[in-house]
């Protein structure tokens, strides 16, 4: 594996930080479920959307800007086994879009947070660096989104109400709780783990975290959020690095 650019930092330590300005509305947050560090994903059907093993997967589209438009159900979007390996999809989204927005050291941070949450709770590194990527870009000073009822989705993941933002004074500590608090919740509001746990396949927590509801046949059905979401990260999962045309010839509404 090729890691030129990244720099391992220091290990977790909790805390606060500052909330930066709001960008956009979202849809009214999940009802809150118990939380924060120590959620893992324990539903059988759901573990089966976890690999532990880095390695494992392919090399992803040879033409990185290549998008598939997936419509229909979890089982219309692809298994767990077309999924590109861990290390080079996070050096694809490095090259292709790590560089423009964060240092060497803020992405070998950003690496170090996927990789301890992920053997936390469970949850697979690469959905969770999918999910990054889709929600802020892997920039860290991403501002803060805010719910029908007002409440700050925040983070690197625009994570549920009680997240955090970045704090450049404890820069390893807050990035981890910004996957923290995407991946494993916050005291106010679900994270993946109980997504994953409650639907039992990442495709339909995908559109419960982005939307709050699940129209199982219908995973493209926003609920007033994004409609290609779900498609989008099923894209990066197999190598999409976010660029050209994406989802907008797929007739997502």
């Amino acid at each position: 594996m090729a890691f030129s650019k990244i720099i391992l930092a220091l290990p977790l330590v909790a805390l606060a930080f500052a909330v930066p300005t709001a960008v956009e509305s979202k849809p009214k947050a999940l009802e809150a479920r118990q939380g924060g560090a120590g959620s893992v994903v324990t539903n059988s059907a759901g573990l089966a959307w976890y690999d532990s093993n880095f390695n494992d997967g392919n090399s992803g589209y040879s033409d990185t800007e290549y998008y598939y438009c997936f419509y229909g159900g979890a089982s219309d979007f692809p298994p767990i086994g077309n999924w590109m390996n861990f290390y080079d999809m996070f050096d694809l989204n490095q090259d292709d879009s790590l560089d423009s927005e964060e240092s060497g050291p803020i992405q070998g941070q950003l690496y170090n947070a996927i990789v301890q949450i992920s053997e936390a709770s469970k949850v697979d590194a690469r959905v969770i660096l999918g999910v990054i990527m889709q929600e802020s870009s892997g920039n860290v000073y991403v501002g803060c989104t805010y719910d029908s009822d007002g409440g700050a989705n925040c983070g690197l993941m625009q994570a549920a109400p009680g997240s955090v933002s970045y704090d450049s004074s404890n820069s390893q500590a807050s990035i981890t709780h910004m996957v923290q608090d995407g991946t494993q919740g916050t005291s106010q509001g679900d994270g993946y783990v109980q997504l994953i746990n409650q639907y039992g396949n990442v495709y339909e927590a995908m559109r419960a975290y982005n939307s709050g509801s699940v129209d199982e046949s219908d995973l493209d059905n926003a609920y007033g959020a994004t409609a290609s979401y779900v498609s989008d990260i099923a894209n990066r999962l197999q190598g999409w690095n976010g660029a050209g045309a994406g989802g907008s010839n797929c007739g997502f509404s």
